[in-house]
């Protein structure tokens, strides 16, 4: 890798920082977090803010700028997979009355990007826009049974929540071949207590790009038609 990538790769790393927990910022503490020189970060940063990434705040902090805010209209519009996706969780929300989510895959990380209400409210805690863990809940498994071994691997390495023992790796691995021969994943309270999901891949030319997924209340009574989404534990 050139210094100019590797300059490029730091910067952008930057922006991994900013999170609901951590969304204000300092030079100091972002040099500090990541480990790089001041001067690299307060040159990281004034390019950041001359792109519209970040913006200086009058006190000196750091926050997100306008142009992600551009961007993810700019998403919302224009996605292919979005724009083919959309109506099927129309579809499913209507028929089923329930929250269907569409969750993309951007490296190693797993971001919901559309979300569709059901005809409950429930206050879901991994709406749009938000990362989801990997290795639990239906989204996620969704798309690890159909993904290479080898790229699962490395992701219960890198983002596995329980230990990475063998026998945790034996046990997912076995759940994985389940939903990879049923098609489809089911939680019950994997992400959310009291909430249950169903999620299957989106696959387009061989490639796994994401999931839909479904949720409702695990209690929630049979709608008015007198259908019901019966979730299996």
């Amino acid at each position: 890798m050139s210094n100019g990538n590797t300059s490029l790769s730091k910067m952008l790393a930057l922006l991994d920082a900013f999170n609901e927990e951590c969304h204000v910022w300092t030079v100091e503490a972002l040099s500090i977090h990541f480990g790089y020189t001041q001067p690299s970060t307060y040159r990281y940063v004034r390019e950041l803010c001359q792109s519209g990434l970040l913006v200086r705040m009058p006190n000196g902090d750091y926050v997100i700028g306008a142009r992600v805010v551009e961007l993810d209209a700019l998403i919302s519009r224009s996605d292919p997979l979005t724009k083919i996706c959309m109506p099927m969780l129309e579809s499913i929300s209507k028929l089923l009355g329930c929250h269907a989510l569409l969750s993309n895959v951007y490296g190693q990380h797993l971001i919901n990007v559309a979300h569709v209400s059901g005809n409950e409210a429930i206050d879901l805690k991994f709406v749009r826009g938000r990362r989801l863990p990997w290795f639990r809940g239906a989204t996620s498994n969704a798309i690890l049974a159909f993904l290479p071994r080898k790229r699962v691997r490395k992701l219960f390495e890198d983002h596995y929540e329980g230990e990475k023992s063998k026998e945790n790796w034996k046990k997912e691995l076995a759940g994985l071949n389940r939903i990879s021969a049923r098609g489809f994943s089911l939680s019950d309270g994997g992400l959310q207590p009291g909430v249950v999901g169903i999620g299957a891949p989106v696959i387009i030319k061989g490639e796994v790009m994401g999931s839909i997924t479904g949720f409702q209340r695990k209690t929630r009574q049979p709608d008015r038609s007198g259908r019901s989404w019966k979730f299996f534990a």
